[in-house]
This record gives C-alpha cells, structure tokens and sequence, in this order.
C-alpha cells in the first residue's frame, strides 16, 4: 500500500508485479439475513445447529432469531461443551 517496489517474503526480496487496492469498509461475514437464507435454502433441515462465532450477545440474539424463524434445535455451546453427534 506503501508503493514499495520490492517486498521481501520468505527471506528473499522479490519485485512487486501488482496492483495494489485498498477495499474500505468489506467484510467477509454474512450478516443475519445472509446466513438465515443460506440455511432457509437447504433441502432438508438441520438436525442440530450450533452457533459458534460472535460476541456473546449476537449469538444469543442470532440463536434466538433462528428458533423463532425455523423451529429448529439450535444451540449456542459455551467454552468447553461437549456435545456427542450421532
């Protein structure tokens, strides 16, 4: 982002050959509606869904949201949980 012409990886210095862009403000997560219709899509429900990623708050607003929309099992584990998949 510097305009560095050369940069050094592994040890060894090397020539920048790209364009270099910077992408303000992208994110790679889905948001709630994005990952609601990725699940709405599947052909056959969930057995179980378990909701790991996010601040403690989102993921039990997140859970909820998924019960009250599907019906389905839905759990947010806590550190250390067990759960045994049959």
């Amino acid at each position: 982002m510097d305009g560095a012409s050369e940069v050094r990886i592994l040890g060894g210095m090397h020539e920048v050959g790209a364009r270099i862009e910077q992408i303000n403000g992208l994110s790679a997560h889905a948001d709630r509606d994005e990952l609601f219709r990725w699940l709405s899509s599947l052909k056959k429900p969930p057995r179980h869904v378990f909701v790991v990623h996010g601040e403690p708050e989102s993921v039990s607003q997140f859970t909820d949201f998924l019960s009250d929309r599907t019906g389905w099992n839905i759990t947010a584990p806590e550190y250390r949980d067990e759960v045994i998949l049959e």
